[in-house]
């Protein structure tokens, strides 16, 4: 990230490159992609990310429109101006309507874990904890450290069932692991 920001002259968060991994992942698994409406599972033919924002009235979740389509850069100006507007209550209902997937990260506030609530009609949320070091095996008899987070995903099971969130889940963590995935589309 610190690369990319210095690259840009820009400072995107660690959320902006979730938004984009997330965005990675739907493009991976088109069929979860979709959200329930009334009867019947509908898909979406593009890949829009909606991200949790807090306001004084309470949460919100802006969409970033075609988010898979977009550069970080992109992403993190547009997210930053959503937040902006939503904190001061100027989002218009179409920003904070649609995407099927949210992202809600607490890792800002030192929160390890949580379970995010999903926001219909959306069938999913990641939930993104605090980012830490641990220490791993090197494969050498010593051990290494490495920065690692913990996602928890909750997810409409009329839409995504449990094998397919798992597919999900599978193409956010190669998407992190290696990020330049995202920079592939």
């Amino acid at each position: 990230r610190a690369k990319y920001n210095a690259r840009h002259g820009i400072k995107a968060s660690v959320n902006d490159f979730l938004i984009k991994a997330v965005a990675s992942s739907l493009r991976a698994v088109p069929e979860a992609n979709a959200y329930w409406a009334e009867d019947a599972i509908k898909f979406n033919s593009e890949i829009d990310v909606a991200f949790a924002a807090a306001t004084p009235a309470g949460l919100v979740t802006p969409v970033i429109k075609e988010a898979g389509a977009k550069s970080v850069a992109a992403v993190s100006a547009e997210a930053k101006d959503m937040a902006s507007r939503a904190r001061s209550n100027r989002l218009l209902p179409e920003e904070f309507t649609g995407g099927c997937t949210s992202v809600s990260n607490l890792g800002m506030f030192g929160i390890h874990e949580f379970i995010a609530v999903l926001n219909p009609p959306q069938s999913s949320i990641f939930a993104v904890g605090e980012t830490f070091k641990k220490a791993f095996p090197d494969g050498n008899g010593g051990a290494e450290t490495r920065q690692v987070m913990r996602v928890s995903l909750s997810h409409d099971a009329r839409v995504i069932d449990d094998a397919l969130a798992e597919k999900l889940c599978g193409a956010l963590k190669e998407a992190v692991e290696n990020p330049a995935l995202i920079f592939a589309e």
